[in-house]
């Protein structure tokens, strides 16, 4: 490893600690880079959206982008419509995804490329997109300690071009999908596919092509509920027009990068999706149903239990063949743990909703909560093979 890669680890890892005491601290649900121009709503899902075209501010002590003939398009509407996302989901489950925002034009910097092509050499431009991509690794570390390898990240951006599609970008050139699906399952396209943790993880077992294009692939799944998408059963291929694979966000937050096991894909949403309050609610509503369904589908997460309203115990539970059941409910300062055969070790852990762990037993049925502030909590319990459950109590 470099003397320069160290330091940004260091350096991001510096900042995952403070921002996690700064949080506890304040309990803030957003927080800001510097000057504003980027904003970062935390969630508790294991969704994030990062949305890095979006934002309409030109600062006039920012110099436009000039370097290497740098692309300045906008994406119009996706900050409206990743919030609308963000509202229908909660809407849904009770919880929020994260969310990462950039206010600054394109033209000022742009945070889907390399610091050295997004920022063209301004100290504040820089600082503007290294804020956004620390929300990131923020974000992604959060989810990671919630919800281990099931978390989903989404960069939404925005086309304008014919056909009016969805164009999920899972880091494959367009013409990888003119091969057939047992050229798609083999080792190389999986390996350079953004969601090769989902292939080696997913509970059906589906292959890399099932869930590009499959009946249960999320192209498949949007095009199911009105919004065609590409690739999906319905459109396999791109049809030899142009087609957004996945940018820099899409390579350095997903399984694409070395030593990452998160599954996402760059999301381009054309503008029949993106324009007019009705068309984005209509949108938003339904991908809101959809990730929920995805993510239970493929990974067994249950958002509307997990995340949802209810202030009991969500409901009972297998671990390793086992029934657990916790009582009273609902939820008293003893919380008591019930199971039918409780083989070898076991450890419960309490995990607030800022991703710290504020409670830890082992091998004892009993959480004395008292202690605890009134608010949501996840609960992970883990056995010595390995098998692991994450509930949810709400304590009142």
């Amino acid at each position: 490893m470099t003397i320069k890669k160290i330091f940004n680890t260091m350096k991001k890892l510096f900042f995952l600690f403070s921002f996690l005491i700064f949080y506890s601290q304040v309990k803030a649900q957003v927080i800001y880079g510097a000057n504003n121009y980027t904003q970062y709503h935390i969630g508790t899902l294991p969704i994030i959206i990062s949305v890095p075209h979006g934002g309409l501010l030109t600062p006039d002590g920012l110099p436009d982008r000039t370097c290497n003939n740098p692309t300045i398009d906008l994406d119009s509407k996706t900050i409206e419509l990743a919030r609308q996302i963000d509202t229908a989901l909660f809407n849904l489950t009770g919880c929020h995804p994260h969310l990462i925002i950039c206010n600054l034009r394109r033209t000022k910097v742009d945070c889907n490329r390399n610091i050295e092509d997004g920022a063209c050499g301004n100290v504040d431009a820089a600082s503007t997109w290294t804020d956004f991509h620390d929300f990131i690794d923020t974000a992604q570390f959060l989810s990671q300690n919630l919800y281990g390898s099931k978390a989903l990240y989404i960069d939404l951006h925005g086309h304008g071009k014919q056909p009016y599609r969805l164009e999920l970008g899972y880091g494959l050139s367009g013409e990888a999908f003119n091969n057939t699906d047992s050229i798609l399952n083999t080792t190389p396209f999986i390996t350079a596919s953004s969601i090769e943790n989902l292939v080696n993880t997913n509970v059906n077992a589906f292959t890399h092509s099932q869930l590009l294009r499959g009946p249960s692939a999320l192209g498949t799944l949007f095009a199911n509920a009105g919004f065609p998408a590409v690739p999906s059963q319905q459109a396999p291929n791109t049809g030899g027009f142009p087609y957004f694979s996945g940018g820099y966000n899409t390579s350095n937050y997903t399984c694409l990068a070395s030593g990452s096991n998160f599954d996402g894909l760059q999301l381009e949403c054309d503008s029949t999706i993106r324009f007019g309050y009705s068309n984005r609610k209509k949108f938003a509503d339904s991908t809101a149903i959809i990730l929920s369904n995805y993510l239970f589908l493929h990974h067994n997460l249950n958002l509307q239990s997990n995340c949802g309203l209810s202030t009991n115990i969500s409901e009972n539970a297998i671990l390793n063949n086992n029934k657990i059941n916790f009582f009273p409910n609902p939820v008293t300062d003893i919380l008591q743990l019930s199971t039918e055969k409780m083989n070898g070790e076991f450890e419960i852990e309490l995990i607030n909703t800022f991703g710290e762990v504020v409670l830890k037993v082992t091998n004892q049925n009993q959480l004395n909560i008292s202690q605890l502030s009134k608010g949501i909590y996840f609960i992970r319990i883990s056995n010595n093979q390995n098998d692991t459950w994450n509930g949810k109590i709400v304590k009142e």
